[in-house]
């Protein structure tokens, strides 16, 4: 689940890698993340699915509140957390991916 990436430059030969810790960070800075390495038109586009995850957390967290105890509430928002940090994780990676295709880099897992 966790693949790395090898983004490589086709004419000056730069190379980008991400991996394993690149999930955390990118699950955990979502939007920044993507800023961080290069990607500024895609901020916004990333900060939005940044919200809709912030909103999911938030919804279940409001129906949760009315539907069952406390302590049970309590486990689903913890399991929630790293759940969500993963997810986001990967689909800001995938964005990255996507971004470094489509500016013509070659991709390799790895």
């Amino acid at each position: 689940m966790f693949r790395g990436y090898r983004f490589e430059h086709p004419r000056n030969e730069t190379v980008v890698e991400v991996g394993g810790w690149s999930y955390l960070w990118a699950g955990l800075f979502g939007a920044f993340y993507v800023w961080r390495l290069g990607f500024g038109r895609l901020f916004l586009k990333a900060f939005a699915i940044n919200l809709a995850y912030f909103f999911l957390f938030l919804g279940v967290w409001a129906v949760t509140s009315y539907v069952v105890p406390i302590r049970i509430q309590a486990v689903i928002l913890l399991a929630m957390i790293p759940t969500l940090i993963i997810a986001q994780g990967a689909t800001m990676l995938r964005m990255l991916r996507d971004a470094y295709r489509h500016r013509g880099w070659l991709v390799r897992q790895g």
